[in-house]
């Protein structure tokens, strides 16, 4: 029976989620009948430092996180990178202040939270209220308003007026008040926006402020790739960091966040799939041309749960299993890090190749609607996505965002017309015999494909499968005072997926007709349902001694519910009933960690020393749930028709194969990162992990920076990593269908526990270990332009992989220990790989007169991987047997070498004009290579193998955008616009299925939907 999503086990999974963000909100509502704070209250806050020859900036930064205030000031008149000296040993900033600011003729006004800086320089025109230590108050007042050029309200942004101390910020209306007269100048910054000065006349006392986006800020600020408190942009860190806004990954118009990072990030590769197994459901998604599973994926900084099932069909990342992005929409994200460097020392497990982190929105009183319909060239593959986007202000700066989203896309068809023909080998497979005259004269008498002849008719659509989505995901964010802050994050997401299988033929020889049901055969339909929880929970802390604290615990899960409809199960002949339920795969992680870090300055002589430490307790659960008998039936016809038993297109999970294993693994780390000096940046890290199934391991990283001038940095770092095989693979016990020679077998998965398996020399999997090495450059010339290139080489031992399927009648060992099973595989170490490769990144913005603007991007990467070994097979497992036993075989290897592009480049030109956008974006996929395995040698041949490569293509996109006002912007675009598709499969070849798979299913370059062009309204509100 089918599990209810109402289950037992599913309701206590909801019931532990939805506890956290109740909880929270309650003690919101408690904390909302606290006190405001005053400024004396601030000014009564104390500090501890003692510093000499330091920054101001850095100085300031530490009375920051000591006392948790922001210091607001304009770069134009306060010297942030002079050297000061301060001591101070638990002092209040009454105190504190005047000794760092009055020697350098700066006063000080605290608004709110905020304490706000201003150069003074003729000193004797202020009155300073000694009691309270500010500036006294004048009696006349402006308000306004702060909007971007969209109308979007912008909240603490710094309100100076010119040539005095006094000045305010914005507050989440985007609104000010402030103590200036008629004549007076309000300067006006903030990060990202340039500066603003406007005359205060008797007309604009009541003022409407429009901030220009400042496109010379071409430095993100990220958080991925290090555990320090100091703020640097993605060009100051000493490892490569792609930071990709929302906005940037909503341009590209693709509908599906991995599809819109596949078009930003050029280390980055994943690609639709179509009749490719599990991968119906999860789009592949890898890093640097290595395995899904060897790039992590956080959200906001906590580790994300995995997909349950494995990809176990002839395709990218075969035998490994994914985390699938497409669950999260790209509404909710305020940008995604990726960072391109391997980094297992300090997130542990899994990022060998990198980390890919989600960071959520937190902005409050401002909401998105948007709605997208799209379509293909050729009329298929419509679907519309609609979306909402609101923070709403708790109070006490509190506050909750939440996003929602729905897609429904239709599936597309791309396969060509049904149309048999002999392969290499020279076999000819018809539908209801073997003999072409034959055939085709039953095909015209039955009339039931098409008119009745070969080329007339698509039994199989082979293309993007139709789909349905559902997701809800919000964040929470509670201060409780000025040290505590609660917060939570979660989602929910629902996406029911449409796919099929290859045509069945009614041959009567066939192991997978039927014709006691299917007279014509049949197509099987895969329906299936993945279900993606998720919620988090933890309490954050700023001492006063300058300690930052994170307790959190969350839980993750991924469920996938499957069905084969359309279908039978061969071995019961008319007994066989046409639709089953599969079963269900399950994958759960509860985490709970603490993570300490502090910055201290001038230690031990350097200009700055972080401290980063924590622990992490994480379980692992994975469930096989059985679906209907039927679906996993051995019936009669199997002995005596050598009749394929289970359901067609996906066998069922047998209750034999009822599984719910659990795993447990606790880590720990230590980080420090020290400016040694102001241009030179030294980071290194440590993590000890231990696992309850395979034991421990240690893992490393050292980085460094060095800043040549203030343009120009160097950067590299050396890691040794891990990656422990997951529950998903080394659990796993189910059957599954693949095709393999043009021939659909069942293939028995064998957990690694299964005591047989030792019989035949196989060892349990120990986790794939690496080093990783990067050498990079970073310049920037003036304002606008900046460059990067990191070079890389990744060395993996021990690599995990899924080994082939091995036909137990053929192997004696196996036949003598597995009897009743057609093959088997499982999983082993045997392996080692080798990756090179180069990322170059460049981006030019530029302020056209006063009204435009240009944009332009390059990003380039090229790498190759080589299996640089591999292991021998077992003795006992070849024992007996004559030909040579492969573990990995030429199909396998070409997955992991030639089956992702070595080479992709992005070049993306942005021009603005006032309310109107132009967007234009070139993408190059270099080529692949596909082999495939043959029943029968190539005519005139002893090859078993034969290969095709797929040649290089460019994608050009454009898009049009118009803000009709500061409410509605309307885009219209078109991807793919010159209708460009990958080289065909050779007719000739098996995998070309008599024309059901034109494009490869064996490699993974950037799909083949051909021209796609939508229209998108968004509005904010």
């Amino acid at each position: 029976m089918k599990p209810s999503l109402f289950s037992k086990q599913a309701l206590l999974t909801l019931m532990k989620i939805a506890i956290y963000p109740c909880i929270l909100i309650t003690l919101c509502t408690v904390m909302a009948f606290a006190r405001p704070t005053k400024a004396q209250q601030i000014l009564n806050r104390e500090v501890s430092i003692k510093v000499s020859n330091v920054s101001l900036k850095t100085v300031l930064q530490e009375i920051e996180k000591q006392t948790n205030v922001r210091f607001v000031y304009s770069n134009n008149t306060v010297e942030a990178n002079k050297n000061v000296s301060l001591q101070a040993n638990n002092e209040p900033l009454t105190s504190v202040l005047p000794k760092l600011l009055y020697p350098n003729k700066l006063r000080y006004e605290v608004v709110e939270e905020q304490i706000v800086l201003k150069k003074n320089k003729e000193q004797s025109a202020l009155i300073i209220d000694e009691k309270e230590n500010l500036p006294v108050i004048i009696e006349d007042r402006v308000s306004g308003k702060v909007t971007t050029e969209k109308g979007e309200v912008l909240p603490g942004v710094s309100v100076l007026v010119k040539g005095s101390p006094r000045g305010t910020v914005t507050n989440n209306d985007g609104e000010f008040n402030i103590a200036a007269k008629e004549g007076d100048v309000l300067v006006l910054t903030f990060v990202g926006f340039e500066k603003q000065e406007v005359k205060i006349t008797a007309s604009n006392q009541n003022m409407t402020v429009v901030m220009k986006e400042d496109i010379s800020q071409l430095g993100e600020v990220v958080v991925i790739g290090s555990r320090s408190t100091v703020a640097r942009t993605n060009v100051e860190r000493p490892v490569p960091v792609d930071v990709i806004s929302a906005k940037e990954l909503q341009t590209t118009g693709q509908t599906e966040l991995g599809q819109q990072v596949q078009f930003m990030s050029p280390s980055f590769n994943s690609a639709k799939n179509g009749i490719n197994g599990v991968a119906n459901y999860a789009d592949p998604a890898s890093l640097k041309g290595l395995s899904p599973d060897q790039m992590l994926v956080l959200v906001d900084g906590k580790r994300r749960h995995q997909f349950a099932a494995l990809n176990s069909n002839v395709t990218v990342g075969k035998g490994t299993v994914v985390t699938d992005l497409n669950s999260v929409p790209s509404l909710a994200l305020e940008r995604m890090e990726i960072l391109r460097d391997g980094a297992a020392a300090q997130y542990g497990s899994d990022a060998i190749a990198g980390i890919a982190n989600l960071v959520l929105k937190k902005s409050v009183n401002n909401g998105t609607a948007q709605i997208q319909y799209g379509v293909t060239s050729k009329g298929d593959g419509g679907g519309y996505t609609v979306g909402l986007n609101y923070g709403f202000d708790l109070g006490k700066k509190a506050s909750l965002n939440i996003t929602g989203s729905y897609q429904d896309v239709k599936g597309t068809d791309r396969s060509d017309a049904y149309n048999p023909q002999p392969v290499a080998g020279g076999t000819y497979t018809g539908i209801y015999t073997n003999v072409a005259a034959t055939d085709q004269a039953l095909l015209k008498s039955r009339g039931y494909w098409g008119d009745g002849t070969y080329g007339s008719f698509h039994p199989t659509s082979y293309g993007s499968n139709a789909m349905k989505s559902t997701q809800v995901f919000y964040n929470l964010d509670v201060p409780l005072n000025k040290e505590w802050t609660l917060y939570s994050f979660g989602g929910f997401s629902q996406k029911d997926v449409f796919a099929q299988a290859f045509l069945r033929t009614a041959l009567a020889t066939s192991a997978t007709s039927n014709p006691d049901l299917y007279p014509d055969g049949y197509v099987p339909q895969l329906p299936g349902t993945s279900v993606d929880l998720s919620g988090f929970a933890g309490i954050k802390r700023k001492t006063s001694t300058g300690w930052n604290w994170d307790i959190s615990t969350g839980y993750g899960k991924n469920y996938l519910d499957q069905n084969a409809n359309n279908t039978s199960n061969a071995s019961m002949g008319a007994s066989s009933p046409k639709d089953f339920y599969i079963g269900r795969i399950g994958f759960g992680q509860s985490l709970t960690e603490v993570n300490l870090s502090k910055t201290t300055l001038g230690l031990w002589g350097t200009k700055s020393v972080n401290v980063a430490l924590g622990a992490q307790y994480r379980v692992d659960n994975f469930t096989l749930t059985p679906g209907d008998d039927a679906a996993s039936f051995v019936g009669p016809l199997s002995a005596t028709k050598n009749k394929t038993p289970g359901s067609q297109g996906r066998v069922g999970i047998d209750k034999a194969d009822l599984t719910n294993k659990s795993r447990s693994n606790i880590g720990m780390y230590l980080d420090l990162e020290s400016d040694i000096t102001n241009r030179l940046l030294v980071a290194g890290a440590l993590r000890y992990e231990n696992y309850s199934d395979f034991g421990s391991n240690i893992s490393g990283k050292l980085a460094t920076r060095l800043k040549i001038t203030d343009d120009l940095s160097i950067r590299g770092s050396i890691n040794k990593g891990f990656r422990a095989p997951l529950l998903q693979q080394i659990a796993n016990a189910a059957t599954t269908s693949t095709v393999q020679n043009g021939v659909i077998r069942s293939t028995k998965q064998l957990p690694s526990d299964d005591a047989r398996l030792a019989k035949i020399g196989i060892e349990d999997p120990k986790p794939e270990t690496s080093w990783n090495y990067n050498l990079g450059i970073t310049a920037k010339a003036g304002a606008n332009f900046l460059f990067t290139v990191d070079a890389y080489q990744i060395d993996i031992t021990d690599r995990i992989i899924v080994t082939e399927n091995l036909n137990v009648n053929n192997i004696t060992a196996l036949k003598n220990n597995f009897a009743g099973f057609q093959e088997i595989t499982f999983f082993t170490n045997a392996i080692n790989t080798g990756t090179k490769g180069i990322d170059i990144v460049a981006s030019y913005k530029k302020s056209v007169g006063t009204n435009s603007r240009f944009t332009a991007s390059l990003a380039l990467t090229v790498n190759k991987t080589e299996i640089t070994g591999v292991k021998a097979t077992p003795s006992a497992l070849q024992l007996d047997t004559k030909n040579p036993i492969l573990l990995i075989d030429t199909v396998s290897r070409a997955l992991i070498e030639t089956s992702q592009p070595h080479s992709k480049v992005l070049l993306s030109l942005g021009y603005q004009v006032g309310k109107l956008s132009l967007n234009l974006r070139s993408s190059y996929f270099g080529e692949v290579t596909a082999w495939e395995k043959l029943s029968k040698p190539v005519t005139g041949t002893s090859n078993l193998h034969q290969s095709q490569t797929f040649g290089g293509k460019n994608l050009f996109d454009a898009s049009v955008v118009y803000s009709l006002n500061k409410f509605l912007t309307i885009t219209l675009g078109g991807n793919n616009i010159t209708d460009v598709y990958p080289d065909k499969v050779y007719s000739n070849y098996v995998s070309y299925a008599n024309g059901q798979v034109p494009y490869t299913r064996n490699a993974n370059q950037f799909g083949f939907n051909g021209s796609y062009y939508y229209g998108n309204l968004t509005f904010k509100f």
